[in-house]
Protein backbone atom coordinates (compact mmCIF):
# COMPACT_ATOMS: atom_id res chain seq x y z
CA UNK A 1 0.00 0.00 0.00
CA UNK A 2 1.37 3.63 -0.89
CA UNK A 3 0.47 5.99 1.64
CA UNK A 4 1.22 9.82 1.08
CA UNK A 5 2.73 12.08 2.99
CA UNK A 6 3.29 15.60 3.08
CA UNK A 7 7.00 15.15 4.99
CA UNK A 8 8.33 12.00 3.92
CA UNK A 9 6.14 12.02 -0.10
CA UNK A 10 5.05 8.47 -1.11
CA UNK A 11 5.82 5.79 1.50
CA UNK A 12 5.22 1.86 0.80
CA UNK A 13 4.02 0.58 3.95
CA UNK A 14 2.87 -3.16 4.44
CA UNK A 15 -1.11 -3.28 5.03
CA UNK A 16 -1.10 -6.08 7.46
CA UNK A 17 0.91 -3.23 9.58
CA UNK A 18 -1.40 -0.48 9.76
CA UNK A 19 -2.45 0.94 13.27
CA UNK A 20 -5.96 1.07 14.40
CA UNK A 21 -6.98 4.20 16.79
CA UNK A 22 -10.58 3.06 17.22
CA UNK A 23 -11.28 6.95 18.98
CA UNK A 24 -8.17 8.57 16.73
CA UNK A 25 -5.77 10.92 19.24
CA UNK A 26 -7.20 13.48 21.01
CA UNK A 27 -7.73 15.81 19.22
CA UNK A 28 -7.52 14.38 16.19
CA UNK A 29 -10.60 11.92 16.30
CA UNK A 30 -10.92 11.72 12.99
CA UNK A 31 -7.44 9.93 12.02
CA UNK A 32 -7.98 6.37 12.84
CA UNK A 33 -5.46 4.86 10.70
CA UNK A 34 -1.08 5.49 11.26
CA UNK A 35 1.61 3.76 10.64
CA UNK A 36 5.14 3.29 12.31
CA UNK A 37 7.79 5.33 10.50
CA UNK A 38 11.76 4.75 11.86
CA UNK A 39 13.45 7.74 10.49
CA UNK A 40 16.86 6.87 11.14
CA UNK A 41 17.50 3.46 11.83
CA UNK A 42 19.78 3.97 15.43
CA UNK A 43 17.51 6.63 16.82
CA UNK A 44 15.18 6.12 19.40
CA UNK A 45 12.57 8.49 17.48
CA UNK A 46 9.71 7.24 15.07
CA UNK A 47 6.93 9.04 13.29
CA UNK A 48 3.42 8.04 14.10
CA UNK A 49 2.31 8.67 10.34
CA UNK A 50 -1.41 9.01 10.16
CA UNK A 51 -2.74 7.54 6.79
CA UNK A 52 -6.00 9.20 7.21
CA UNK A 53 -4.29 12.72 6.92
CA UNK A 54 -1.31 13.13 4.92
CA UNK A 55 -0.34 16.20 6.97
CA UNK A 56 -0.83 14.53 10.55
CA UNK A 57 2.22 13.03 12.24
CA UNK A 58 3.60 12.85 15.42
CA UNK A 59 7.26 12.19 16.64
CA UNK A 60 6.64 9.41 19.45
CA UNK A 61 9.44 7.50 21.56
CA UNK A 62 9.13 4.11 23.59
CA UNK A 63 9.50 5.93 27.16
CA UNK A 64 10.99 2.93 28.62
CA UNK A 65 13.97 4.23 26.54
CA UNK A 66 14.26 7.20 28.80
CA UNK A 67 12.08 6.37 32.02
CA UNK A 68 13.01 2.91 33.55
CA UNK A 69 10.45 3.51 36.14
CA UNK A 70 8.05 4.63 34.31
CA UNK A 71 4.81 2.41 34.20
CA UNK A 72 1.49 2.61 33.46
CA UNK A 73 -1.86 1.06 34.23
CA UNK A 74 -4.79 0.16 32.01
CA UNK A 75 -8.16 -0.02 33.03
CA UNK A 76 -10.06 -3.12 32.24
CA UNK A 77 -12.07 -1.33 30.00
CA UNK A 78 -9.41 0.40 27.95
CA UNK A 79 -8.14 -3.46 27.61
CA UNK A 80 -11.16 -4.40 26.34
CA UNK A 81 -10.98 -1.37 23.67
CA UNK A 82 -7.50 -2.64 22.90
CA UNK A 83 -8.26 -6.43 22.97
CA UNK A 84 -5.52 -6.44 25.69
CA UNK A 85 -5.11 -10.37 27.27
CA UNK A 86 -1.77 -9.96 28.10
CA UNK A 87 0.03 -7.08 29.48
CA UNK A 88 2.91 -8.29 27.64
CA UNK A 89 1.24 -7.33 24.13
CA UNK A 90 1.17 -3.61 25.41
CA UNK A 91 3.43 -1.27 23.17
CA UNK A 92 3.63 2.21 25.03
CA UNK A 93 4.52 5.33 23.14
CA UNK A 94 4.43 8.92 23.96
CA UNK A 95 4.80 12.31 21.79
CA UNK A 96 7.82 14.10 21.63
CA UNK A 97 7.48 18.21 21.20
CA UNK A 98 10.09 19.65 19.75
CA UNK A 99 10.02 23.58 19.79
CA UNK A 100 12.37 25.24 17.70
CA UNK A 101 13.48 27.76 20.01
CA UNK A 102 13.82 25.91 22.57
CA UNK A 103 16.62 23.54 23.49
CA UNK A 104 15.23 21.47 25.44
CA UNK A 105 13.25 18.14 23.94
CA UNK A 106 10.20 16.58 26.08
CA UNK A 107 7.14 13.92 25.93
CA UNK A 108 3.81 13.80 26.91
CA UNK A 109 3.91 11.05 29.88
CA UNK A 110 0.50 11.48 30.59
CA UNK A 111 -1.34 10.90 27.88
CA UNK A 112 0.61 7.55 26.50
CA UNK A 113 -0.33 5.57 23.36
CA UNK A 114 -1.31 2.20 23.90
CA UNK A 115 -0.82 -0.12 21.12
CA UNK A 116 -2.12 -4.14 21.04
CA UNK A 117 1.07 -5.54 19.45
CA UNK A 118 -0.87 -9.04 18.15
CA UNK A 119 -3.97 -7.07 16.93
CA UNK A 120 -2.17 -3.35 15.99
CA UNK A 121 -5.60 -2.08 18.04
CA UNK A 122 -4.14 1.32 19.47
CA UNK A 123 -6.08 4.21 21.15
CA UNK A 124 -4.11 7.64 23.64
CA UNK A 125 -4.74 6.95 27.03
CA UNK A 126 -5.03 9.99 29.86
CA UNK A 127 -3.15 8.90 32.91
CA UNK A 128 -4.61 10.02 36.23
CA UNK A 129 -1.23 9.78 37.87
CA UNK A 130 0.32 12.88 39.59
CA UNK A 131 3.73 11.75 38.66
CA UNK A 132 3.46 12.15 35.26
CA UNK A 133 2.74 15.34 32.90
CA UNK A 134 2.47 16.50 29.69
CA UNK A 135 6.22 17.96 29.46
CA UNK A 136 8.75 15.46 30.77
CA UNK A 137 11.92 16.35 29.56
CA UNK A 138 14.17 13.75 27.65
CA UNK A 139 16.87 15.19 26.11
CA UNK A 140 18.76 18.29 24.68
CA UNK A 141 18.70 19.93 21.61
CA UNK A 142 20.99 17.46 19.49
CA UNK A 143 17.08 15.23 19.72
CA UNK A 144 15.96 18.04 17.29
CA UNK A 145 18.45 16.81 14.85
CA UNK A 146 18.03 13.48 15.19
CA UNK A 147 14.39 13.06 14.82
CA UNK A 148 14.21 15.59 11.69
CA UNK A 149 12.67 13.63 8.10
CA UNK A 150 15.70 13.63 5.92
CA UNK A 151 16.18 10.42 5.44
CA UNK A 152 12.79 8.89 5.21
CA UNK A 153 13.97 5.34 3.12
CA UNK A 154 14.29 3.23 6.01
CA UNK A 155 10.11 2.58 7.26
CA UNK A 156 9.78 -0.20 9.49
CA UNK A 157 5.89 -0.43 11.34
CA UNK A 158 5.23 -3.19 14.00
CA UNK A 159 3.96 -5.79 12.83
CA UNK A 160 1.17 -8.46 13.85
CA UNK A 161 1.91 -10.81 15.70
CA UNK A 162 1.75 -14.91 14.32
Amino acid sequence: MVVQTTRFGSIEVDGKSILTMKRGLLGFEQAKRFCLIQHKPAMPFKWLQSIDMPDLAFVVIDPSQFFADYEIEISDADSQVLDLDDPEQAVILTTVTIKPDEPRVTTNLAGPIVINAKTLIGMQIVLEDDRYGTQHVITDATAKEQAGPQDSENASMLSPAA
